[in-house]
């Protein structure tokens, strides 16, 4: 028994828009161009806006060392250290004895007056001076921001301090920048040093300018919720954009798809075809609704011409069958027959009349 063959099963086709195609398309292309533009742009923000801060930062230091009181400065220290014995503490005084504020001797008064005042300027940083300490990498403390606080904090005068990092020492010879973020007995933060020199060109003591560093991320946050909310907004309108967009550059095929439907039904009156005609901007869209226009135009022509054709086929071939039923007829035994017959009576008949 031969075997039957099985013609394939089709798959179920799905129809999907064109403007539906287009929007998703433009969705996929522009979404990961967007979301890289937005990376880089917070990048590019976020490295701007720790730039803005460290320049900041040196320019309160450098603010700070040129207008402060350099012979004050070191006066101040020579007289505490020679009237108190605190100053220096002993190397193993307890945190209490570790430092002290000397609020009855002006010329500390008016150093961290400066100090504030400069501070007042950027009050997001923290000041304080220092001079070399007595051991290697030790420095002493000399003024500090930190006193106009409540509670007080920051250095205290005459403080003795070594640092688990050689930066602040360093601070007392040359320009040293710890933009890192480094974490301390007093918080975390990102700090410049510079040495304070005197009119003389001798170095006198260092100075140091801390930001937290909380601030620089708390600004980060900022630019990221900022920004994320830019980006979500951007994004929803880019997205409605593309599709109208969509719509508005689909809309015309749509309409020609609904046009060849109509001549399919025989019907070959569309006003979306003339509408197009009558629009002052044209594209290739427009091109082809005019050819689209002359074709209906052609076929709606051949239509009529086929239907008069065909009615006179019709008729000729109505005709045709006439004389073919004529013809069997005619040619029929009974016609024949019914022919001859009448031939003998019409005979017959003539005869009568000779006699007659």
């Amino acid at each position: 028994m031969p075997e039957q063959k099985t013609e394939p099963r089709k798959q179920p086709v799905h129809f999907v828009s064109l403007r539906l195609k287009i929007w998703i398309g433009f969705t996929l292309i522009f979404t990961p161009v967007f979301i890289a533009s937005y990376f880089w742009f917070f990048e590019y923000t976020s490295q701007r806006v720790f730039q803005t801060i460290t320049d900041n930062l040196m320019e309160t230091i450098n603010g700070a060392v040129k207008g402060m009181d350099k012979e004050g400065f070191q006066e101040l220290y020579a007289e505490e250290s020679a009237d108190n014995p605190l100053c220096p503490p002993a190397k193993d005084a307890p945190a209490d004895q570790n430092g002290y504020y000397p609020e009855d001797n002006p010329l500390y008064i008016a150093h961290e007056n400066w100090l504030e005042k400069v501070q007042n300027i950027k009050p997001q940083t923290r000041i304080y001076t220092y001079i070399k300490g007595l051991d290697a990498g030790e420095i002493i403390a000399i003024g500090s921001t930190g006193y106009f606080r409540e509670p007080r904090g920051g250095f205290k005068f005459c403080q003795r301090y070594t640092s688990s990092s050689s930066n602040i020492y360093q601070g007392l010879t040359t320009r040293t920048d710890a933009w890192e973020a480094y974490t301390d007995s007093f918080g975390t933060w990102i700090t410049t040093y510079a040495p304070i020199i005197d009119d003389s060109g001798k170095t006198v003591g260092g100075i140091g300018v801390d930001i937290d560093s909380s601030y620089v991320n708390q600004v980060r946050d900022e630019i990221l919720k900022k920004g994320t909310l830019a980006f979500v907004v951007s994004y929803g309108l880019i997205f409605l954009l593309v599709y109208w967009l969509s719509g508005f550059m689909t809309r015309p095929i749509i309409g020609l798809a609904g046009v060849a439907k109509q001549i399919g039904e025989g019907d070959y009156s569309s006003q979306f075809l003339d509408k197009m005609t009558l629009k002052n901007s044209r594209d290739e869209i427009d091109t082809l609704g005019d050819v689209f226009k002359i074709m209906v135009d052609k076929v709606a022509k051949r239509e009529e011409s086929l239907r008069v054709r065909v009615k006179q086929l019709e008729i000729m071939v109505d005709k045709s069958k006439l004389a073919e039923q004529v013809s069997e007829i005619v040619d029929s035994d009974f016609f024949q027959d019914l022919q001859t017959k009448v031939k003998g009576m019409r005979e017959r008949f003539e005869k009568g009349d000779d006699k007659e």
